[in-house]
């Protein structure tokens, strides 16, 4: 088994930050990598590297720790990058600025996509729908306001390390960044102002949370890209359940750990509420899954 990192790749994921990093190198060392690294197998016969690169540093660096790898094919790297990104989003905690530098990097992509759809007309309002529906479609993926999205992008794109470090860590809002940019920011803001503007950002993204329209797995699937994107996605997840199933099964013979019994700990509501969630999730799946393969 080859594998090789791709640095394009790589470098969508946000880093980890020095304390999490440790905690992860920690857990690796102490319990093994659990949960497969994703690989897309080349023509030439090896495997790049999708997902799993901190896993595979760390591996590397102790001495070669084993890890089990799942293949999961692309069309093309567009495919892959949107992928990966998404994939953070469900899995990382992170704040509205993080979300919107990752979602950014998918504007090329979102931008061809929405040129392709749109025709080849090249007048100015052309030009101008293409423009706003791109920037919606990156605000849905953040999570965040079409303000916030141009906010960052400016940010990102004319602000010093320093400032971006600032913003990235909370020690600045997303507004005052972007006000610093824009040379419109006052001198020796005082601590009550400071924290008013935080507040008020805390409030903004409060808003943009409770106005984000929830959606089920169907309407996601609606799309035939989302629908290859999501049966790869669970392919992948399920491969990890099932291992970490079986990493219990195997620690509890070992330590006599009564699994039945523990679910007696539940209250009735309690289990009530796992089954019918798991049941609902279920015949979602299924769904999906019918989609897929008709299609």
């Amino acid at each position: 088994m080859s594998i090789f990192v791709n640095k394009e790749l790589r470098d969508l994921i946000p880093p980890l930050s020095e304390e999490e990093f440790e905690q992860l190198e920690k857990n690796v060392v102490a319990e093994g990598i659990r949960d497969p690294l994703v690989v897309w197998r080349q023509p030439d016969g090896h495997d790049m590297l999708i997902d799993g690169h901190n896993r595979f540093f760390i591996s590397a660096h102790h001495a070669g720790i084993p890890f089990k790898t799942v293949n999961m094919d692309f069309t093309d790297m567009d495919e892959a990058k949107r992928w990966i990104i998404l994939n953070q989003f469900g899995r990382r905690n992170l704040s509205a600025y993080d979300r919107s530098v990752l979602a950014l990097k998918l504007k090329p992509i979102i931008a061809e996509k929405a040129k392709e759809s749109q025709g080849t007309r090249t007048d100015i309002c052309q030009k101008s729908d293409k423009s706003i529906d791109t920037k919606k479609e990156l605000a849905k993926v953040a999570g965040v306001s079409h303000d916030t999205i141009h906010k960052v992008e400016t940010i990102q794109n004319s602000g010093d390390q320093k400032l971006i470090d600032d913003v990235r860590s909370g020690e600045t809002t997303i507004n005052r960044a972007y006000q610093t940019v824009k040379g419109n920011e006052p001198q020796n803001k005082s601590m009550r102002e400071m924290k008013q503007e935080r507040l008020e950002q805390a409030k903004q993204e409060h808003e943009e949370f409770k106005s984000q329209k929830v959606v089920s797995m169907q309407d996601i699937a609606k799309n035939k890209d989302n629908k290859r994107l999501i049966a790869k996605t669970l392919y992948s997840e399920l491969l990890g359940i099932g291992k970490r199933i079986e990493d219990v099964s195997i620690r509890s013979k070992e330590k006599d750990i009564d699994i039945n019994g523990m679910s007696a700990m539940l209250t009735h509501e309690e289990r009530k509420l796992l089954l019918d969630m798991i049941g609902v999730w279920r015949t979602q799946l299924m769904q999906i899954a019918q989609e897929v393969i008709q299609d």
